[in-house]
């Protein structure tokens, strides 16, 4: 199946909220003075490097110089100017990256902010989705920087949990639980790209705990409980001689006995977790053939473990939908596709 993509009106609604309002550069024309304050050569070379540099609007030479000067001399004359002008100018040049789509130049500059601030909440936030929407909701999907994406999506989810926001975001329209889902969903599908099933498994849970109107997280959660969990519990069982599984409970050895309930319990976990896909996906069905495959699959789960009620699944899906009625798919920031 493929990963879920964004709508072009979604990405567009993101990156409205990942853009930052920087403040404009610092006006370095009113520095021409401090020459005459006459500085050291040495130091009077490294500033007047990042001066003319800056003047020369290269911007990328000029942070490389400001830098050293500052690296060099960090208590000169132009220190603290310098210290400010490259937060500033990193901000910028990190803004133009984003807008830009160019991930490495993001992440190069995201991490030189974040060593000098690790809880920078803005640049964890940028980060974490810039990776998420250049790259792992691609078209063809792209986990090049998957460890990154990993990393900043964990710190985001600390500190947004401890109660903080953004402060590029608008907090009118700011729902932390959406925002801290997709943030699970993101190590989801980064632990599912990597076979890593259990952890996937437990940020998919987290991410629908948080956000349960998104039917992709349940899709998926079905989807790997029922192709490793399930199948490996149906191997199990039915490794076991016909003796051995048809013998009367009185008879029946304990390690039989303890292969079947695992896969009972594997399949209710299954037929739980798809029946509220399927009611999530009732009115709207954004997954094409796929709704159908599950269908079909739950639908045999169900009569497996349920011979005698088979009609209960269909009110299985119609009590999770009176429950969670799905919610508007420009809520959640991504249209929900397999």
């Amino acid at each position: 199946m493929k990963s879920i993509v964004m709508t072009k009106a979604a990405l567009g609604l993101v990156l409205a909220l990942l853009v930052p309002t920087y403040g404009a550069r610092l006006d370095h024309g009113a520095l021409t003075g401090y020459f005459a304050q006459d500085p050291s050569p040495e130091e009077y070379a490294a500033y007047k490097a990042y001066y003319d540099a800056n003047a020369a609007k290269d911007y990328a030479k000029a942070m490389e110089l400001a830098k050293a000067y500052v690296e060099k001399f960090p208590t000169g004359k132009y220190a603290d100017y310098l210290k400010r002008w490259i937060v500033q100018t990193r901000g910028g040049l990190f803004n133009e990256a984003l807008k830009a789509k160019n991930t490495n130049e993001m992440i190069r500059l995201g991490k030189e902010a974040l060593a000098a601030n690790p809880e920078d909440l803005d640049y964890l936030y940028l980060l974490a989705f810039g990776i998420r929407g250049n790259e792992i909701l691609a078209p063809t999907p792209n986990y090049s920087h998957a460890a990154e994406a990993a990393d900043f999506s964990r710190r985001c989810i600390q500190i947004l949990e401890a109660g903080k926001i953004p402060a590029i975001v608008d907090k009118t329209k700011w729902n932390q639980n959406q925002y801290v889902s997709l943030l699970y969903q993101t190590l989801a599908l980064i632990d599912d790209n990597g076979s890593n099933v259990d952890s996937a498994l437990e940020n998919y849970r987290k991410a629908s705990e948080l956000d349960p109107n998104t039917a992709f997280n349940f899709f998926k959660r079905g989807s790997l409980v029922y192709q490793n969990k399930y199948q490996t519990a149906v191997q199990k069982y039915f490794a076991f001689p016909d003796a051995d599984r048809t013998a009367d409970a009185a008879s029946t050895k304990p390690e039989v006995k303890a292969a079947l309930d695992e896969l009972n319990k594997q399949a209710d976990a299954v037929i739980d977790i798809w029946a509220r896909f399927m009611a999530l996906t009732a009115v709207k069905n954004d997954f094409g053939d796929a709704r159908n495959q599950v269908e079909k699959a739950l639908t045999e789960l169900y009569k497996f473990r349920h011979p005698d009620s088979a009609d209960g699944l269909q009110k299985l899906i119609d009590q999770y939908r009176s429950v969670n009625p799905p919610a508007a798919a420009s809520n959640t920031g991504v249209a929900q596709k397999p």
